[in-house]
């Protein structure tokens, strides 16, 4: 039936919430709803009904929105900033009380939300029609960033916008695809991809392989985008990242700026009066092992280095207690935490630069030695200075005996390798990707900590061992050992180079311990040490080997691979025991022919009913079955030999 309508023009002020609406939650944001209103206009008139209000000698008629009060609010937040006058009328439809409950549930009801599909479009036709991106976020109250993502969206393949109105992918995979802007990447990406291959997370990884992500990468803080982009070099940005990741697709560029970095930065170091100075983006243990340390002498600090390290360590001590605070106090403030964090890193690397210049060589040693500029893990350049290969290392001695002088020129006859200058990345293992490689050392370290925190000796040893080089190590540059106490605990980098690492049998015992001491502690970070001190010696000691077995790192970028090997033969480690081949873990991430030889590995037999040649996906699946339970293992998971 048809009613007739009675349209009013009534003062906002005059307009009260209603009891007759139906929406009982509190109104979201009407911060969007109000931009709509301001730069459209109100598109459709509120319900209302009429409502007597205030005490009964001065009651007033007002009107009661029953449908409509989000656009209520928003005409009230344009008033309250001055964007409306305050006589503003707005215009209404006057229903009887008794209609306005069935017009409220209709109104609310027979709406169907806007599919994100025609949203994006929208947004698209609006900025092709001329309308600019700052204009249209101001416009519809959103931010910059999230018209970019919608325009992003917008010019995704058809083939996948098509698919996403019938539900065939969802927002998610759509804002992984889009990392592209190549319809045919996105579409082979999606099309090619087995179900498992799916997630967001995969999807990116596979768009993005080959190139190298800018987030905590050496040699991309140490060229900088900027100057990589001025080059030439694309970056591709993930607009849909909360930390706005950024992928370099250029590796080769990257790798000759920082070259031409190096060299630059190598010329006043050459006129130290070295036999020799060689700038090398890339080193590792392995390339340092044919150097051996030259003795130098260490001159005494001015008073202006004196006073300086003073500062620091006064600076240090104020730090400590402001994360102490921090730590009891009642809401943690992840800013500030980080702020402190930042700070002792500052006065860590500031420490370590006046403790290296106080190094001083003689003429003599700098006739026959060199020096190599590299690029540390924090993406600095870093000198190491004093360094002799073999011949170099006989001549000096010769030139000493023949002078008369000591004869005896280093250290010792090797380099100290765990006190070396890190790489910027180890290669890896044979036959995996970086990314698996990574992968698989994140398994083999969790692994590794679990056994590790089981063996309270070897535990306590590895311990030991960190803290003997600090306080005895002539020349100390950073824990070579696999635990990394003088940091954080490595699990984020873990999680991040592994991301099923959570459904491992390791990572969930020990997260069974580590939960079991977390509820024994006392709520009060400040009575922790009390307690400790009261704890039984022999409950300390797992404590204590579990905590450091929880620091330990076997992952490339950790620079100790020798302690995780020694380590993991002390604990009698193997990995048979903890991981298997499964397609999230392993399989996928390999060639054909290595999962055939893998089979082969198993038993020739395996292999031998044509398997190689099924598709990838069906000798994946193939390939699970016949490997489960057969305690097969990549080589990066074997055991060391001896």
């Amino acid at each position: 039936m048809e009613h007739a309508k009675e349209l009013l023009s009534i003062s906002l002020s005059n307009l009260v919430a209603s009891p007759l609406n139906v929406r009982r939650h509190p109104a979201s944001s009407v911060e969007e709803l109000a931009a709509l209103i301001a730069s459209q206009g109100l598109l459709h008139p509120l319900i209302v009904t009429e409502q007597m209000a205030g005490r009964s000698r001065d009651r007033k008629l007002k009107f009661a929105v029953a449908a409509g009060e989000r656009r209520r609010r928003a005409l009230l937040l344009l008033q309250q900033r001055g964007r409306l006058p305050k006589t503003h009328e707005v215009l209404c439809e006057l229903v009887p009380p008794e209609r306005a409950l069935e017009v409220s549930v209709a109104e609310n009801s027979g709406r169907e939300a806007l599919h994100p599909a025609d949203e994006f479009e929208a947004f698209k036709a609006m900025i092709d029609a001329g309308k600019g991106i700052e204009d249209a976020a101001a416009r519809f109250g959103v931010s910059v960033l999230t018209v970019q993502r919608r325009l992003k969206l917008s010019v995704l393949s058809p083939k996948l916008l098509a698919l996403y109105r019938q539900d065939g992918i969802n927002l998610d995979q759509l804002m992984a695809l889009a990392i592209s802007d190549d319809h045919a990447v996105q579409e082979r990406t999606w099309f090619d991809a087995q179900p498992w291959e799916r997630t967001p997370a995969a999807l990116r990884r596979k768009i993005t392989a080959g190139e190298i992500e800018a987030a905590g990468h050496a040699l991309v803080r140490f060229v900088g985008i900027d100057t990589y982009e001025a080059a030439g070099g694309v970056v591709r940005r993930d607009l849909f990242d909360d930390e706005q990741s950024r992928y370099l697709s250029d590796p080769p560029l990257l790798q000759r700026l920082a070259t031409e970095k190096l060299e630059a930065l190598a010329e006043p170091v050459r006129h130290e009066g070295w036999a020799w100075v060689e700038p090398r983006v890339e080193l590792d243990s392995q390339a340092l092992r044919q150097f051996s340390p030259c003795d130098h002498m260490q001159r005494k600090p001015t008073p202006q280095e004196r006073d300086e390290l003073a500062a620091l360590d006064r600076r240090s001590v104020e730090l400590e207690r402001q994360a102490q605070a921090l730590d009891d106090a009642p809401e943690w403030s992840a800013d500030e935490a980080e702020c402190i964090d930042l700070e002792e890193q500052d006065i860590a690397a500031r420490r370590k630069a006046i403790h290296e210049s106080l190094k001083t060589w003689s003429a003599d040693v700098k006739a026959h030695a060199g020096a190599i500029l590299t690029v540390s893990r924090e993406g600095d350049a870093e000198v190491i200075r004093g360094l002799l290969r073999d011949t170099e290392r006989k001549a000096l001695n010769s030139a000493q005996k023949s002078t008369g002088r000591s004869p005896d020129a280093m250290r010792g006859t090797s380099p100290d390798t765990s006190a070396s200058i890190p790489a910027v990345g180890e290669p890896s293992a044979a036959g995996c990707s970086e990314s698996l490689a990574k992968r698989l050392a994140a398994h083999r370290t969790v692994a590794l900590q679990l056994a590790l925190s089981r063996n309270t000796p070897v535990a306590l040893a590895s311990l030991a061992h960190v803290l003997v080089q600090r306080v005895f190590a002539a020349d100390y540059r950073r824990s070579g050992s696999a635990l990394q106490i003088t940091t954080q605990a490595p699990e984020f980098a873990l999680l991040s180079a592994a991301d099923d690492l959570k459904q491992s049998a390791a990572w969930q015992a020990l997260e069974a311990a580590r939960l079991a001491w977390r509820e024994r502690l006392p709520e009060q970070t400040s009575s922790w040490l009390t307690w400790l001190i009261a704890l039984p010696q022999a409950e300390l000691l797992d404590l204590l080997a579990l905590c450091g077995a929880l620091t330990l790192s076997a992952l490339p970028s950790a620079g100790a691979t020798l302690d995780a090997n020694a380590i993991a033969e002390a604990v009698n480690l193997d990995m048979a025991d903890w991981w298997e081949a499964t397609p999230q873990g392993y399989l996928n991430h390999v060639p054909k022919a290595q999962i055939v030889q893998a089979l082969k590995e198993v038993g020739p037999d395996l292999a031998d009913d044509g398997v190689a040649a099924l598709k990838k996906d069906a000798l994946v699946a193939k390939a699970q079955t016949r490997l489960a339970g057969k305690r097969w293992l990549p080589a990066p998971l074997r055991r060391p030999p001896s």
